[in-house]
């Protein structure tokens, strides 16, 4: 079978491949995996295919180890295919699409004088990123001009200081910087390691004050879930239908999620709004941030260890199961949701995002195992579960019940996993910390374990013993847990109305 190529394009979709190559580079992206992929690059296909923007992809990989995605994207031309599957209000979506933005990819220790040479080019005026969270960091490397700087915040400082020099400080020249990286305020952080890097490299004060003054480094939101490739049975399957191999074919559910903020003129250029998509130009991605991290987030953390201790493998499954699903729901709408609704937050925008929550978790197509959510749970429970307790707890007067239930398992969780022999992938020391306070059980007590635990600030960022009956409340529930079961500690909970 023939693999996706430009020649495939041109005797497939002719009216299309003259299109494309019409197209002149106009972004810059470091990131060649799954996401952006499967996520902004798709968003600007769709958008070129609408006659707007007009705009192909220089795809750069930030590291070492994405050249052999690199290679893979030249060796199809920069096509590949997203295949969006999964539920979209209650209808089934299973929608292949050749995405097309993508012109070539670059492998910056092979390629960095023609990574360079595209800085010279003031067509290419927006820089896209996913380096994930380690990669908005600061490492300390020298400035050599023709050698590929290591870490990504140093490459795009050399990119942007080449193109400083090129245009001779020409505000024009400025970029519209969109890091992807789920951090906060990640345009400000992205912006500061450049500021960083220019003084650590003693680059001249006018190259700072152009960086400040001549680009634009916007803050952002994004949400989609891109599992990457399917099990090799699904793409073969989908080989046969569509007629071609892709080795970049990227499976995506059909949600999507992007507020972006620091470009004013950026809705203009990109109307994805106007076009369907469910992209926000905003003053401020803040609200948007908060009810992906309390409700949807919030959620994962919160089911995650229970499910485990029940014998659960999937969120599917949990969504699956009668009384976990109710569980979650119940969580969500009477716990979470009253403890962030805010003017810039109403109830019903809650709710609605929840529900779409809800659906997403019901994806019949997506694998999304509950092991992998608890990589850092620790520091997940104090960003998505403690400030919507003590919200809750201000608020209402009284303890969320269904969330005193999932810290009781979170707190198990750990113990159970080390006997187990299930991944711990979290603070070691922070782990070894509560595994030793719970070693003391025998001694101590439970109520004094708990205590304990649960005034350890480096697990959870505050004494959560100033909450009211909370050590009394979890330790209930660590004892239903421990006789009852987790399955029956749920049913319990869920059929208590609040």
């Amino acid at each position: 079978m023939e693999r996706l190529s430009m020649p495939w394009l041109r005797a497939h979709q002719p009216d299309r491949y003259e299109r494309v190559v019409s197209w002149p580079e106009r972004i810059i992206q470091f990131g060649e995996g799954n996401f952006l992929r499967g996520f902004a690059d798709w968003l600007i296909d769709e958008l070129n295919e609408r006659g707007h923007f007009g705009g192909r992809i220089v795809v750069v990989a930030p590291r070492r180890t994405g050249a052999a995605n690199v290679a893979r994207l030249n060796a199809q031309d920069g096509l590949y295919t997203v295949w969006l599957r999964g539920l979209a209000d209650g209808a089934v979506v299973d929608e292949a699409r050749v995405v097309a933005s993508v012109s070539r990819g670059l492998d910056p220790y092979a390629d960095w004088t023609q990574i360079l040479r595209l800085a010279e080019t003031p067509e290419i005026d927006i820089l896209i990123s996913n380096t994930t969270e380690r990669g908005l960091v600061y490492t300390e490397e020298a400035y050599r001009p023709n050698e590929t700087p290591e870490s990504f915040p140093a490459k795009v400082t050399a990119y942007l200081y080449h193109r400083y020099q090129h245009f001779a400080g020409d505000p024009a020249a400025g970029l519209t910087l969109i890091p992807c990286e789920l951090v906060d305020d990640n345009g400000d952080l992205l912006r500061e390691l450049v500021l960083r890097h220019a003084a650590a490299w003693r680059l001249p004060a006018g190259f700072s004050e152009w960086v400040n003054t001549a680009n634009r480094f916007c803050h952002t939101l994004v949400d989609r879930i891109l599992p990457g490739y399917p099990a090799a049975a699904e793409a073969e399957a989908l080989f046969a239908r569509v007629g071609y191999t892709d080795e970049l074919l990227t499976v995506g559910e059909p949600y999507h999620l992007w507020a972006i903020s620091g470009d004013p003129q950026l809705a203009q250029r990109w109307p994805l709004a106007e076009c369907g998509f469910n992209v926000h130009m905003t003053d401020d991605v803040t609200p948007f941030r908060l009810q992906k991290v309390r409700i949807l987030n919030g959620l994962h953390t919160a089911m995650s260890a229970l499910a485990l201790l029940a014998g659960k493998r999937t969120v599917g499954d949990v969504m699956a199961d009668a009384d976990f699903a109710a569980f979650v729901e119940k969580l969500a709408f009477r716990e979470i949701i009253p403890a962030i609704a805010a003017p810039s937050l109403p109830e019903a925008t809650l709710q609605a995002f929840a529900r779409q929550v809800l659906e997403r978790f019901r994806n019949p197509f997506l694998e999304h195992e509950l092991h992998s959510i608890t990589l850092n749970t620790l520091a997940k429970t104090r960003v998505r579960l403690v400030p919507t307790l003590s919200a809750y707890i201000e608020r209402q007067g009284e303890l969320p019940q269904r969330l005193v239930l999932a810290l009781a398992g979170l707190l198990l969780y750990y113990p159970a996993a080390r006997a187990k022999g299930w991944p711990i992938r979290d603070d070691g020391a922070q782990v070894q910390s509560l595994l030793d306070v719970w070693g003391q059980e025998a001694e101590l007590g439970l109520e004094a374990v708990v205590e304990r635990l649960l005034a350890d600030t480096r697990l959870w960022g505050a004494d959560l013993t100033v909450y009211p009956r909370l050590v009394v409340g979890i330790c209930d529930q660590v004892r239903n847990i421990r006789g009852a079961g987790p399955q029956d500690a749920i049913r319990q909970v869920v059929a208590a109305e609040a």
